[in-house]
């Protein structure tokens, strides 16, 4: 082999460790400071998202833009920090909201669910109960899963803190035929 050959491979393999080493840095700074990857696990956020899709979140606007009712966020657990769930917003800070006859009232009018499947109805639990108003703390959320008989959210574990809100869902990536924007 020529010393131009030897040359010519050498600048290649460090062309290609250059590459890896600068898509290496990108992607943690991508993964760190803008987006989050999350796996769907179970059916709590049916019809809209399903088990074992990918999605990611985007951290970012969530420090500069409030979160609207009808997003899907992704967040910490309020016990168990390490485990992240996906809940769409359906009150925000010091609203009051009330769960009557199967339907969710903000500030005493019905809130229109159309992402919901439908029959599916919203029940009180431990937190957010049966026919009794609760008031959202300031800095809180209350959020729930789309499949409301299969999801452990607000009405269970109360208001989420704004602190522990990771970011917005924003696509879904995988499996790649179900590759979508996550609109709310």
């Amino acid at each position: 082999m020529s010393a131009s050959a030897k040359r010519s491979i050498f600048d290649i393999l460090l062309d290609f460790i250059e590459i890896t080493i600068i898509g290496a840095t990108i992607f943690l700074l991508v993964y760190l400071f803008l987006g989050q990857l999350l796996e769907v696990t179970g059916e709590s956020m049916e019809p809209t998202l399903h088990d074992k899709e990918q999605v990611i979140a985007e951290k970012l606007s969530t420090r500069f833009k409030p979160l609207e009712r009808g997003e899907i966020v992704i967040f910490r657990h309020p016990e168990e920090h390490t485990r992240l769930l996906i809940k769409r917003v359906i009150a925000l800070p010091l609203e009051k909201i009330k769960l009557e006859n199967g339907q969710v009232f903000i500030n005493d009018v019905v809130l229109a669910e159309p992402y919901l499947a439908p029959g599916i109805l919203t029940l009180g639990n431990q937190s957010i109960e049966e026919g009794e108003e609760y008031n959202v703390p300031p800095y809180s959320y209350v959020l729930m899963g789309d499949n409301r008989e299969k999801s452990s959210d607000s009405r269970t574990l109360g208001a989420i803190r704004e602190e522990l809100i990771v970011g917005r869902a924003l696509l879904v990536y995988y499996p790649l035929n179900s590759i979508r924007l996550i609109e709310h």
